[in-house]
């Protein structure tokens, strides 16, 4: 309970002292253009985030910046960065060598960060993040080239402008570098557990997308299917696509084998009683995977993936937004051929509605997979730093 008081008063301070909301200098920072007070040829990143400040003021950086002038007698160094841990559960971190601050917690505080790079022509690229933890207002990232003959801070276009998500239902979130010159954007889905990494690289003229990661995860076959395997650092996909499965739908996602422009072979993979399931696999050797449309029993997008097995059956995943709701089996009886086919439901939930007679209601075919846009991928193993 005190902590939560405590937390509630901090937050309320935090509201009353910030001039500005994330949503007004979202609106304003594209459009102005900021004079640095004694910039000079090379302004360190305190010079700059007062310059900022000057125009937008925001609590975060307030109390950077109070922290950069006065440091409290109990900040520490670690190597060339000083810091400050706060009793009201945040911290600071002042790096002047390295061109980097940031307001950090682990509560519902704003918070920020700021850092530069420096240009081979003698500019200097100025970034700072504001995180508005209390109210609707998106995070933002302002993004400024400074000028040493003009001694001004102009906006500039950043990675995060052309950066493009792979589906429209993402969440995107980014991260400046404390160290090196790495700027990092995560896109976020519901399906996944952890973010797909885009790490765009500098070259002391400009940034570039250098590679994407997915952090290595485990997926199961879907209700007893005979060929998978489990996710592993010597696993061949290179690409990844995110598939929209309706206009209100999370996405699901694909894992392909890609060479010389040819899909080798692909896996789909949705969410299955809080596991990760393959509901479908296409190659040379298992044939294609097919999309049909289902009726609605609801506004939610109705379809059913199917795919062959290795041993000539075929596997229907009933599937509802990106969540399977239940799965079918459609397998050659070898012991009685004569009988036809053994079809059942293989798994569920158990609802009344999981029938194999859903069978009889595909409707059209569904081209979704056509328009699948691949990115080049690597799966790692170990946890994002």
């Amino acid at each position: 309970m005190k902590r939560t008081i405590l937390c509630l008063m901090l937050l309320t301070g935090a509201m009353s002292v910030a001039a500005m909301g994330n949503s007004e200098i979202n609106s304003q920072w594209r459009k102005k253009t900021i004079s640095v007070k004694g910039g000079g040829e090379a302004p360190g990143i305190i010079t700059l985030l007062k310059a900022f400040n000057s125009q937008y003021s925001v609590w975060s950086v307030g109390e950077v910046l109070k922290q950069a002038d006065n440091p409290a007698p109990t900040t520490r160094q670690e190597g060339t960065a000083f810091i400050y841990d706060s009793d009201d559960d945040y911290r600071i971190l002042v790096d002047r060598r390295n061109g980097y601050v940031d307001l950090a917690s682990e509560t519902d505080i704003d918070q920020m960060q700021a850092c530069v790079w420096r240009k081979n022509d003698g500019h200097r690229i100025f970034a700072v993040s504001l995180y508005d933890q209390q109210t609707p207002d998106p995070d933002v990232l302002c993004w400024y080239d400074y000028d040493p003959a003009t001694q001004t801070l102009k906006p500039e276009r950043s990675p995060l402008d052309d950066f493009k998500p792979s589906s429209k239902g993402a969440f995107i979130a980014w991260h400046l570098p404390m160290k090196g010159t790495d700027f990092e954007i995560y896109e976020y889905y519901n399906l996944l557990s952890t973010p797909l990494k885009h790490i765009y690289k500098w070259d002391r003229e400009r940034f570039s997308l250098a590679k994407t990661l997915l952090n290595g995860f485990q997926y199961f076959p879907s209700a007893g299917s005979t060929h998978y395997e489990m996710l592993h650092p010597g696993c061949e996909w290179t690409h990844y696509a995110m598939v929209d499965l309706g206009d209100d739908s999370d996405p699901v996602l694909l894992l392909g084998q890609i060479a010389d422009g040819k899909v080798l072979s692909q896996l789909m993979i949705a969410s299955f009683k809080g596991d990760l399931v393959n509901i479908g696999e296409a190659s040379a050797d298992y044939g294609e995977i097919h999309v049909y449309q289902l009726p609605q029993k609801s506004d939610a997008q109705r379809l059913a993936v199917q795919y062959r097995d290795k041993a000539g059956g075929y596997w229907y995943s009933i599937i509802e937004n990106c969540y399977v709701q239940f799965t079918i089996s459609d397998l050659p009886n070898f012991m009685n051929p004569e009988e036809g086919n053994l079809i059942e439901v293989a798994s569920g939930y158990g609802s009344p509605d999981e029938s194999t007679a859903i069978l009889d209601q595909l409707g059209q075919e569904v081209d979704l997979l056509m328009k699948t846009k691949w990115h080049p991928v690597e799966i790692v193993m170990e946890e994002y730093e």
